[in-house]
């Protein structure tokens, strides 16, 4: 069907008054009842998804997930496939906040944070709290219960769990979130302290302690506890230098993935910006500095080449170092239209070595263990059509989509049972956090028997 019958099939299923002949109210009224449109079919959207994954109707074909079939079917990115059924699932047991969302009263960002911390006995007040709060307010409000429920929770345990998370930032820069434990938070600033003594010493600074043999013998002013500085107020450098010692004394296989600073440079156009592994652009300047480095490595690309063809043909079985680099820098992970995966990755001959397959660009590709064993397992085939490309298909030999077609179904109708501002906060205004707080858990400890009478709100 193409874009033009699919546009006249869906014209009486939306407004298809143009946006610049609309008066300020009626664009108004449009802008915030379709919001409430969108919510209440988000909410009908993840109750067929709750269904699909139960049947398990995405099995098949190599794909490893529900999430991972959603990714590839419908164009989400996996997080976000992830969250989708995250909260599909959590609404599944809670009824109350189900139909406000289904009502299109709750916005599916109000949604997404209350179910990290709803329970059937927390879910009323949530709910209750979510309707005339805006979105910015009931993030606050789950952020501060998670860390109540967590101090609680690791009071009574007498344990912390360690965590930390890393993200490419918009402008290139790379954030980094940890939180330790007591142990491990002072293990972690003491590596800080020697780093920074490693990184500021100077050529009279001792590079070990005094020998135990002589415990008496006089120090110097250089090797006295004075050298030692304090953990420094900014530990960028410090935790650099940290890394920097790790790439140099920690042996790692001749390919290992991750473990070296990759940057990627072209070889056709001397402007282009060279760039990071699976990261931002950088400057000539930071690779120059990266030169100084011995965990750096430059891959450079020419346009319209799979870079240098290399050719074993069938003098042998096993790809060399430099062959798998290549194979892997090209498919950059698992090839299978629904994964994505970029660990415990596996080189296959497309045609087996057994039956005449060489080994070579053009006959080798990149899978997950998962995939590389569901191909064996006869749940999907694969085509090396030359020139290094590949296609997937089925056991009945239908080929499966990269990025399958997105269409709306025909049947479809705004809920006219919506009302037009029912996505609208109800009251609303400022959030008194502390008296919020106080009155949820107030009203939760009453309801779990911690308290004989009912609080009042």
């Amino acid at each position: 069907m193409t874009v033009t019958a699919i546009a006249s099939k869906q014209s009486d299923l939306f407004d298809q008054s143009s946006p610049g002949g609309l008066s300020d109210a009626a664009l108004t009224e449009r802008v915030v009842g379709y919001a409430g449109q969108i919510a209440s079919l988000t909410a009908r959207f993840l109750d067929l998804l709750v269904e699909f994954d139960k049947r398990g109707v995405w099995s098949g074909e190599g794909v490893r997930s529900c999430a991972h079939w959603l990714s590839w079917r419908t164009g989400l990115s996996l997080r976000a496939a992830q969250e989708h059924l995250r909260i599909a699932h959590a609404l599944h047991e809670l009824p109350q906040m189900h139909a406000a969302f289904a009502q299109g009263r709750l916005s599916y960002s109000k949604v997404r944070a209350l179910t990290r911390v709803a329970t059937t006995d927390r879910e009323e007040e949530l709910v209750n709290v979510a309707l005339s709060a805006t979105a910015a307010q009931v993030e606050r409000i789950v952020r501060s219960v998670s860390h109540i429920d967590r101090r609680e929770n690791e009071a009574d345990t007498g344990r912390v769990e360690s965590s930390a998370r890393w993200q490419w930032n918009d402008d290139g820069t790379l954030a980094v979130t940890m939180r330790l434990s007591p142990l491990d938070g002072a293990r972690f600033l003491a590596g800080v302290v020697r780093s920074e003594y490693e990184s500021t010493r100077t050529a009279g600074d001792p590079d070990l302690p005094l020998p135990e043999t002589a415990p008496n013998a006089p120090r110097s002013a250089a090797g006295s506890a004075d050298l030692w500085r304090h953990v420094p107020s900014n530990i960028a450098d410090a935790v650099v230098a940290m890394a920097d010692t790790m790439a140099t004394v920690t042996a790692m296989p001749t390919y290992a993935p991750g473990a070296e600073i990759v940057i990627h440079t072209d070889a056709d156009d001397a402007g282009a910006e060279p760039h990071l592994d699976s990261g931002p652009a950088i400057s000539e300047t930071d690779v120059d500095e990266a030169s100084c480095g011995g965990s750096r490595r430059t891959v450079t690309h020419r346009r319209g080449r799979k870079d240098v063809v290399l050719r074993w043909g069938r003098k042998r079985r096993l790809p060399t170092h430099t062959l798998l680099r290549l194979v892997s820098d090209r498919d950059r992970g698992c090839r299978h239209p629904a994964c994505g995966r970029t660990r415990h990755l596996h080189a296959h001959h497309v045609r087996f070595w057994r039956d005449g397959g060489s080994t070579d660009p053009d006959n080798l590709i990149m899978l997950c263990s998962t995939h590389h064993r569901a191909l064996h397992n006869g749940e999907f085939t694969i085509r090396a059509v030359g020139d290094q490309q590949f296609t997937f298909h089925t056991p009945s030999g239908t080929a499966i989509d990269t990025a399958p077609t997105i269409t709306a179904p025909d049947s479809w109708r705004p809920d006219s049972m919506i009302a037009a501002d029912a996505i609208e906060p109800v009251g609303g205004g400022a959030l008194d956090l502390g008296y919020t707080l106080e009155v949820l858990y107030a009203a939760w400890e009453w309801r779990t028997g911690q308290h004989t009478t009912p609080i009042a709100a």
